[in-house]
Parts: C-alpha cells; sequence; structure tokens
C-alpha cells in the first residue's frame, strides 16, 4: 500500500510565516480555453510544504540536491510517536530514541510523528520547537541517515540543522498523514528535484507498507 505523506501545494498553501516567505505562485502561460494543452509557470520557495534540505541549506559549501546521496532520501524506515514533543524551547531527541531503541535499526529513515500535522494550514503550525543541537551527533551514533517529521522546520535559530546535515543525514520536513505508521516499518521515498545548485526541494513523500 502506498500511503501519500505530503502536502498538496496551491497559492494558499502557507509558506514560512518566520521569514516572511513570498507564498506560491502559479499562472497558466496556456491553457485548453486557448491552445490544445495547459503548461504553466510556478514560482515558489525551495522550502515550501512537504520538502527535503539539501547540505547547502545550512552547510557552506555543501552538496546539493543534484549531489546529495539519493541514498539518505529512500529506503527503509519507521516511524515513531514523539509524544514528548513540546511547542517551545528545544525538543532533545535522545530519550525518544532509547524508548524506541528496539524498532529502530542501524541505517534507518527515523519518521517522527510530533501531531504538528493536525496545525498544518494555520498560523499556529509555525510555533515548534527547535530540535537541540544534539541531534545530529545523536543520529549518527544510532546509525541513523535520515530523519523526517510533520513539524516544519527542524530548527530555526540553533545549529541543529547544522550538526545534522552537515553529517549528511538527510532532513524530510512538514510530512503529514503520518499517525497510521506510528510503530510501523516500511520502505520511504522523499527525492528531491535535481536543482545544480538547490539548498532544497519540494518532494512528494511517500511510505509503502506490505499491508
Amino acid at each position: 500500500m502506498i500511503h501519500d505523506l505530503t502536502i498538496t501545494l496551491s497559492e494558499q498553501t502557507l509558506p514560512f510565516l518566520p521569514t516572511g516567505d513570498p507564498p506560491m505562485i502559479w499562472t497558466h502561460r496556456v491553457d485548453h480555453s486557448s491552445a490544445v494543452c495547459q503548461a504553466s509557470l510556478v514560482v515558489m520557495m525551495s522550502h515550501l510544504g512537504t520538502h527535503v534540505d539539501a547540505p547547502l541549506h545550512y552547510v557552506k559549501g555543501g552538496k546539493t540536491t543534484a549531489e546529495a546521496d539519493l541514498s539518505r532520501f529512500c529506503g527503509k524506515a519507521v516511524c515513531v510517536a514523539a509524544d514528548d514533543f513540546p511547542h517551545e524551547g528545544e525538543y532533545d531527541i535522545n530519550p525518544l530514541l532509547e524508548r524506541n531503541k528496539a524498532l529502530i535499526e542501524t541505517g534507518d529513515i527515523l519518521i517522527l510523528y510530533t501531531g504538528y500535522e493536525k496545525l498544518v494550514g494555520t498560523p499556529a503550525y509555525f510555533q515548534f520547537p527547535n530540535f537541540a543541537e544534539n541531534t545530529g551527533e545523536a543520529l549518527e551514533a544510532r546509525g541513523i541517515r535520515g530523519i523526517g517529521f510533520d513539524a516544519p522546520t527542524l530548527s530555526f535559530g540553533n545549529r541543529a540543522h547544522q550538526e545534522v546535515l552537515g553529517r549528511e543525514i538527510a532532513v524530510t520536513e512538514s510530512l503529514i498523514n503520518l499517525e497510521p505508521l506510528v510503530g510501523k516499518r516500511f520502505f520511504f521515498i522523499a527525492l528531491p528535484l535535481k536543482f545544480e545548485d538547490g539548498d532544497g526541494s519540494p518532494v512528494r513523500a511517500v511510505a509503502i507498507t506490505e499491508d
């Protein structure tokens, strides 16, 4: 079964409010009212909606979406509930990793259900905690090669992004529809577009389960 974990993009999709990002613009250059086809011009931030971060996003000279190791954005994954995820401050992932050590395998992509997906489309979605600066070290120690979650960003105001992306651990942000996957293992796919100078990319994120 294929589970779609992706926010639908439109001109109404809220951009990242803390930085005042512009909304998406979608314009038909031609459409069926005047032509035999439809083709559109799309203008949007590279980190709008469900998206991945390339190392370049926070690491000067880091790999772009064209250069990043695609095996970090797809592969075996597990979803766990981050029941202790706060709405402010910092989030230390170590207790969650310890609680779920029987589920998490070396080489996994770790997907966190925080409950934030219930706030998608509202300003409250952008009132979030930062992952703690030790997140990269903690993930690397467990052999985790990617992390994804239903909150809007890994951090905004500390070095968590640098510490994770500097280790080339893939980051997928703003996932949805995670609750049914909690406690399950699956194959995860969230491949970025191949932008030459890409610091991030929208993705169609999916989980493939055996049921």
